[in-house]
């Protein structure tokens, strides 16, 4: 039985190809070099578009091709409207650049969260860089977009793609990511992560990248053909809103055993100078280079090496220095693959 929120978002959603009133902040993808906002056919009712400083980018346009403004890279923007009422303004400001989808697991999930250092979510600190001036993400489709980039995944992997495509590109940061999510659930549209992936993936976009997928798989044991097929809906899915977008693949990172003190994660927290790590587990070593196998097999563009992100406490979610170079690895695939 869906819930209201889940129906608010489903509407909110379903409003966005549209994008008569673009949501506050978003960032709208670029297909052939400009975007299209689409707009109602009603009578008597024009439309312009302008810069925060009110330069016009688009005149009063009471009908356009195929009914859509076409726009090119940049923002902040606005919609105005004017009708028999007067001039007004329609939604949100709004911008054109390079949306990416992201998806995976926990290791994934955690580039949107800021407060859960048990699965390798952690804060910007004060020597990151800042999060470029156009760039948004939308961390979850019923808060909508937003220009609060405190996730440290996300603000490393945004101002280092800014660095690297220059600080004029508008970016944009999707997350259709599911913590705990095999490939199966990812793959099943009956499935909470699966839905999700599917409402997401409905949005044009530039690039998705799947990150460090396959830890629920390896504890599991899913045979590696399975877990490939299951992957390559996964990648089908993705492309389904941008059937021409590059889907980059960063596999499955190293899992490695807990490090604990006496036994305990919590003791190992505190006294990490007299913690010791445990030895990784031969079976799941082996499972893990399988999926890893599995996945190269796909034929997918790199989305960047896990091979080298540090790994935290439990072995398997990133510390902030693994997030760190996760975000940069991933972003140094992204800028190559969207120039």
């Amino acid at each position: 039985m869906p819930t209201l929120r889940h129906l608010l978002a489903l509407a909110w959603l379903a409003a966005f190809p549209a994008a008569a009133q673009p949501a506050p902040n978003s960032i709208h993808a670029l297909q052939g070099g400009e975007a299209r906002l689409a707009l109602p056919a009603t009578p008597g009712t024009t439309w312009q578009v302008e810069d925060e400083a009110g330069r016009v980018l688009h005149p009063w346009a009471p009908a356009v091709p195929d009914g859509a403004l076409r726009l090119p890279p940049g923002g902040w923007y606005r919609l105005l409207r004017r009708d028999a009422a007067g001039t007004a303004p329609a939604g949100g400001r709004f911008a054109v650049g390079l949306v990416v989808v992201l998806t995976g697991q926990s290791q994934a999930g955690a580039f949107f969260a800021a407060d859960a250092p048990e699965v390798g979510a952690f804060p910007a600190g004060p020597d990151d860089p800042p999060p470029p001036p156009l760039a948004a993400l939308l961390p979850d489709e019923s808060s909508g977009w937003s220009t609060a980039i405190a996730p440290l995944g996300a603000r490393i992997l945004l101002a280092e793609l800014s660095r690297r495509l220059g600080p004029g590109m508008p970016l944009g940061l999707v997350n259709a990511a599911w913590g705990n999510a095999s490939a199966a659930a990812l793959a099943d549209p009956a499935t909470p992560p699966g839905a999700r992936l599917r409402r997401m993936a409905a949005m044009p976009a530039s690039a998705a990248l799947i990150l460090a997928h396959g830890t629920t798989d390896a504890l599991a044991g899913t045979p590696p053909e399975a877990y490939a097929e299951r992957l390559g809906a996964v990648v089908a899915t993705l492309r389904a809103g941008s059937p021409g977008m590059p889907v980059l693949l960063a596999p499955l990172s190293p899992l490695l055993g807990r490090t604990t003190l006496l036994g305990s994660g919590r003791l190992a927290m505190l006294l990490p100078r007299l913690a010791h790590r445990q030895p990784p587990d031969p079976g799941l070593e082996r499972q893990a280079a399988a999926l890893r196998a599995a996945q190269a097999g796909l034929g997918l563009p790199s989305g960047g090496s896990m091979t080298m992100v540090a790994p935290g406490l439990d072995g398997i979610h990133w510390s902030a220095e693994g997030v760190r170079q996760a975000a940069r690895e991933a972003a140094a695939a992204l800028a190559g693959a969207l120039r």
